[in-house]
């Protein structure tokens, strides 16, 4: 949802976090601007090197401790407001780092549009899951991770969440 990074952002304003986001995002004139002040990380979707390079930049920011990177592991927005699987590119940003993953889920995001034009407020309650931490990564894959972190996030959420078994 939309909303996800600025909820995080909110919750977090102590941490400097920036977020992987799609190079189009960018160009929105007033969410372009925020995302450049926070060093958010823009991803070329269509251009496996330019991702890449934005891959190595994070990992980068990392290592120096720059920022923490907050990720959407699904790598797209949710049209049925469940939780899909993820891809596991994006964990190999933190196994590189040899940073911790923290897992965390948020819910109603995906209403405070709706509430607000009904003058009502929006209670998103944030569940942090659990750590990984970079001492279990020896010996596994991305895959093995994102699937971890996966059901992490499914285990602090409700049922309703669940994506049907995807093919």
């Amino acid at each position: 949802n939309d909303m996800d990074p600025l909820t995080l952002l909110a919750y977090f304003k102590s941490s400097q976090l920036a977020f992987i986001s799609k190079r189009e995002n960018s160009r929105m004139l007033i969410i372009g601007k925020l995302m450049h002040k926070i060093m958010c990380q823009n991803i070329d979707r269509e251009n496996d090197r330019e991702a890449l390079k934005t891959i190595l930049k994070c990992i980068q920011l990392l290592k120096t401790d720059e920022v923490s990177v907050g990720v959407f592991p699904e790598g797209y927005t949710s049209h049925d407001g469940k939780v899909h699987h993820f891809r596991s590119g994006v964990f190999k940003i933190a196994t590189k780092a040899q940073v911790p993953i923290v897992v965390c889920g948020l819910q109603n995001t995906e209403k405070v549009f709706h509430n607000r034009k009904r003058l009502k407020t929006t209670k998103i309650p944030l569940r942090v899951a659990g750590i990984i931490q970079p001492d279990t990564y020896q010996g596994r894959t991305a895959v093995d991770i994102s699937q971890e972190a996966y059901e992490m996030m499914l285990s602090v959420l409700p049922e309703s969440f669940r994506a049907e078994e995807e093919e």
